[in-house]
């Protein structure tokens, strides 16, 4: 395949912008407050005011897709599985890894949550220096931080180090902060505008990845036995030195190798963007002040946030009905993330073709809501494990495949603002949620049992459904690839 080049004129995308004057994002919103009109005017005029800039830039612009955009990706998604992959390595053996060090499982949640509260406090920061520095310089952070993390953890095997696991996960989910908010800027600076979903699609893949094998590889390693401590040290290890190894190299690789962006544009969109000054806190108060992204932003909080509760607390979901089955819990795990990949690339997909954000959006939590209530009915009346490998691979097909999905429609609705701050933002409302549903849902499960905390997931995914059907609905970045002022898109 030879690189694509695609010849575009900027006097064709500005007459288009001048012939049509800006108009409100919805007519619906005539009678809205003045503070939403102000919001929504201002908006269209940042999208003609890049256009204004790039016409006294230059009047001929040149659109190209290099074949190398994928081998960036590929790096990008590797870094992002290997710091995606210790996130539930303790979880989902919680009741070994528990008696093997001594402490209670809620201990061993801080493993994955910690991951959830460190996002936080540094997700601002690294937004900021993701749109200052770029994209090279904050994707090797990443890879630095995976690589110490995994370097500390081989320090961690003695069974009075639960303190060295805790400092390894949180150099691990310092390290996410960098990586998990990269997949819409990658595709953005790299794809064509006929691709960034799918390759947003295939950035979150990575992560996903090194979830999945996360739930896999420690229950089928570690032996079901905590008293027998030389063996669990012995696996331990097993997992440790290997994922050191793997992120010394990719590491290096990443700093040979890695582009921060390629010589010519891919995308009309981007070209309008570049040279553009992002004001951080003006861009950061548009976006909170910006009602669909609000909303979007409380939506995708509530599918994802239940989705990594379920996940945090899936041994504990499978153990609650058939104990001593560690080994099915972490496959259970595994598949949903499996089947959550085989998802986003054809939800990312359809988003290229279709455009229909609100209405795909819509389908994904209506059809989670419903496989939810559905599996809180039916395991309480047929108590097989192989009616939770059912519906917890749909679950994982729907709800996982949205999260680069909800990433998309976020750059979407929030052009020209940087992909990094709507991603960090969708983010951030990920591990928002997931710390407050986990919190909630832990001790619902321990005291009530699967069918309470079920029924609450069930809610969350309800709430949701109202929170998607009240966005108002405008692409802008797709108005801008093609030439043509913002309008509401039904």
């Amino acid at each position: 395949m030879e690189d694509t080049t695609i010849p575009n004129k900027t006097s064709n995308l500005v007459a288009n912008l001048y012939d049509t004057p800006p108009k409100p994002i919805s007519d619906d919103l005539k009678h809205s407050s003045s503070k939403n009109q102000h919001n929504n005017n201002e908006n269209n005029i940042q999208v003609t005011k890049l256009a204004e800039d790039f016409e006294k830039c230059t009047t001929n612009f040149e659109i190209k897709q290099y074949k190398k955009r994928y081998f960036m990706l590929f790096l990008f998604a590797m870094c992002s599985a290997m710091n995606g992959f210790p996130q539930f390595q303790y979880t989902v053996v919680a009741d070994i890894v528990s008696c093997y060090y001594g402490v209670e499982d809620s201990d061993i949640s801080w493993t994955c949550v910690i991951y959830m509260v460190l996002f936080l406090p540094f997700v601002f920061p690294v937004m900021l220096l993701m749109d200052k520095k770029g994209l090279r310089i904050t994707l090797i952070i990443g890879a630095v931080l995976n690589c110490l993390g995994s370097w500390v953890q081989c320090f961690s095997f003695s069974s009075d180090r639960f303190f060295v696991v805790m400092a390894c996960q949180s150099i691990y989910a310092l390290g996410q902060v960098f990586v998990l908010s990269l997949p819409p800027f990658i595709a953005g600076v790299w794809f064509g505008a006929g691709e960034v979903g799918l390759a947003c699609a295939l950035g979150v893949f990575g992560n996903q990845m090194g979830i999945a094998l996360g739930f896999i590889i420690p229950p089928t390693v570690m032996t079901n036995n905590c008293a027998n401590s030389v063996d669990i040290y012995y696996e331990l290890s097993m997992i440790a030195y290997p994922m050191a190894g793997i992120n010394t190299l990719l590491l290096i690789i990443i700093c040979i190798a890695f582009e921060a962006k390629p010589d010519c544009f891919p995308s009309a969109a981007q070209a309008a963007k570049e040279g553009n000054v992002t004001e951080y806190g003006k861009s950061l108060k548009r976006l909170c002040c910006d009602v669909p992204f609000v909303l979007l932003f409380i939506g995708y909080g509530l599918i994802t946030g239940t989705y990594f509760a379920m996940s945090t607390l899936m041994n504990e979901m499978v153990l609650f009905h058939f104990p001593g089955e560690e080994v099915d819990a972490g496959w259970l795990g595994a598949i949903m993330v499996f089947a959550g990949m085989v998802g986003s690339i054809f939800l990312g997909a359809m988003l290229d073709s279709t455009r229909k954000y609100k209405s795909i959006s819509l389908l994904v939590f209506i059809f989670s809501f419903m496989l939810m209530l559905s599996y809180t009915v039916v395991i309480k009346i047929v108590e097989k494990i192989w009616i939770q490998f059912i519906f917890f691979t749909f679950l994982g097909l729907i709800m996982t495949g949205y999260l680069p999905a909800g990433f998309d429609f976020g750059s979407e609705i929030t052009y020209p603002e940087p992909e990094a701050m709507s991603s960090s933002l969708l983010n951030a409302s990920t591990q928002l949620f997931s710390i407050i549903l986990t919190n909630v849902s832990s001790p619902l499960l321990h005291k009530y049992g699967d069918q309470i905390s079920n029924i609450f997931f069930s809610a969350c995914l309800f709430v949701g459904i109202i929170v998607m059907a009240c966005i108002k609905c405008e692409l802008r970045r797709t108005k801008a690839g093609e030439g043509t002022p913002s309008s509401k898109l039904p």
